[in-house]
């Protein structure tokens, strides 16, 4: 066979344009492999950075997180401060509504109206704007017998609510109370709250007679 018959052989050319096809698909897979193989040592890099600098990141702690923020921008609360002494300030008109609504709209309602010979009105109650100790103290011990409000006795139970809220909610619940529903009296200070609590201690329930020092008749 001569070099022209050879080159010229169409079974040649085939066979050399077949290797050169496998030779560029052996190519092609190798630089896919090379490809994946830097990813995957990018990923394991990148986690082995965030372990060792990410400060103990938790996708489950970022979510609980989230969701603390998400009650607190309920309340009308925000963040003030920078870098390591960040304190959240509540709206207490917000926070107490809400304690309002878990613990006392059973019995005085949404309106504040309370329920006609059961429970009384919190609604431009003449009580409501009464020394915040002692109301305080109705909320934390509790009120048992007669009493009289808007023209109305009443004789009734309120359960004592101070093994169930903090200072704070009471103080939040009752500055709700005395600027809604008609009511328009300053704030409560969490602090007055604290002190009715370490000054009384474990007691019983209150009666309106035991009131009487602070109503003022």
């Amino acid at each position: 066979m001569t070099d022209d018959q050879s080159i010229s052989n169409p079974t040649n050319s085939m066979e050399d344009a077949h290797l050169a096809a496998i030779h560029e698909q052996a190519s092609d897979g190798s630089s896919q492999a090379i490809g994946w193989l830097a990813i995957i040592i990018f990923v394991v890099m990148a986690v082995m950075y965030l372990g060792k600098y990410g400060g103990g990141f938790s996708f489950e702690e970022y979510f609980e997180s989230a969701s603390i923020a998400e009650e607190i921008a309920s309340l009308g609360g925000g963040p003030i401060g920078g870098g390591e002494d960040v304190v959240v300030v509540l709206d207490p008109i917000k926070a107490g509504e809400k304690v309002y609504q878990a613990t006392c709209m059973a019995c005085h309602q949404v309106t504040g109206l309370g329920m006609a010979g059961a429970f009384p009105p919190l609604a431009e109650s003449e009580w409501v704007g009464k020394d915040p100790t002692m109301l305080a103290m109705i909320v934390l011990y509790g009120l048992q017998g007669p009493i009289t409000v808007k023209g109305a006795e009443y004789n009734s139970i309120m359960a004592p609510l101070g093994a169930v809220l903090s200072d704070d909610d009471v103080a939040n619940v009752l500055t709700y109370v005395r600027q809604s529903f008609g009511n328009n009296f300053d704030s409560v200070d969490a602090l007055v709250v604290a002190a009715a609590r370490a000054e009384n201690g474990t007691r019983g329930m209150l009666t309106v007679e035991e009131l009487q020092p602070w109503v003022g008749e």
